[in-house]
């Protein structure tokens, strides 16, 4: 897949992985829009990046989803890849936090996590299927795996980000153009989520590098830094892999 000359559209694209993956794929001569709940935080993201465009967007809520889309498609002249990046995670004990707060943090987990993500992905599908070459690329996580008991349902949505892009593979590549579609699972990153976590975290643009490196090389996952060495060992030792992640 050449890296040039595209229309990208990036949630969570103004902090993070997305922001690098805005400046990775501008620095490469696309179009590129990012998305994000904060102005406030796009347009400080945009200073940085010339020519970046934004859209805020809270991506649980449909109608906002839809107006995403329009808006990419009228800004960009049209959409040939899309990020799904945008992503939370709650930390909470169940037994112990609060009821209504668990009850609230899982419909937003799951509503950003994973629902956002098909339902932009469904959404998106009419314009990149316009195009020549086009992508969706879905951010999973290497958690989506072995889970970790610290963050039940994030752990469960990259799972199913991890099983419905498979599927939605399966799908499109036999579509004439084929829409091809990707999977991200970075190890833990230097990022705001994990801010305090110990532990060795890869720099957010060198998992841009990685993704910009598996599109041109046509690969449908991304195993960036030591997310390889892990799901080598989990395909060989699943049990030792899933005992190593449990306690974090």
């Amino acid at each position: 897949m050449r890296l040039s000359d595209h229309k990208v559209l990036i949630t969570g694209g103004s902090a993070g992985i997305g922001l690098a993956l805005a400046r990775a794929f501008t620095s490469r001569g696309n179009r590129v829009l990012i998305a994000a709940r904060s102005a406030d935080r796009l347009h400080a993201a945009a200073r940085g990046v010339p020519d970046l465009q934004v859209a805020t967007c809270d991506v649980r809520r449909e109608d906002q989803l839809r107006q995403l889309i329009e808006r990419a498609g009228a800004a960009l002249g049209g959409l040939s890849i899309l990020v799904n990046n945008a992503g939370i995670q709650r930390n909470d004990k169940y037994g112990e936090t609060d009821e209504e707060t668990v009850l609230t943090h899982v419909d937003d987990e799951i509503g950003v996590n994973l629902t956002a993500l098909v339902k932009l992905s469904a959404l998106a599908i009419p314009l990149l299927s316009r195009e020549p070459e086009s992508a969706i690329v879905n951010v999973s996580s290497v958690l989506a795996l072995a889970p970790k008991q610290s963050a039940p349902i994030y752990c469960a949505s990259k799972a199913a980000v991890r099983s419905f892009t498979k599927a939605l593979r399966y799908q499109l590549e036999q579509r004439a153009p084929a829409v091809r579609v990707v999977e991200v699972l970075p190890p833990m990153v230097d990022t705001a989520m994990t801010r305090g976590r110990a532990g060795p975290k890869m720099p957010p643009h060198e998992v841009a590098d990685a993704v910009l490196a598996a599109l041109e090389a046509d690969r449908t996952e991304v195993l960036p830094g030591r997310a390889r060495a892990f799901a080598r060992l989990f395909r060989v030792l699943p049990g030792r892999a899933e005992r190593l992640m449990r306690g974090r």
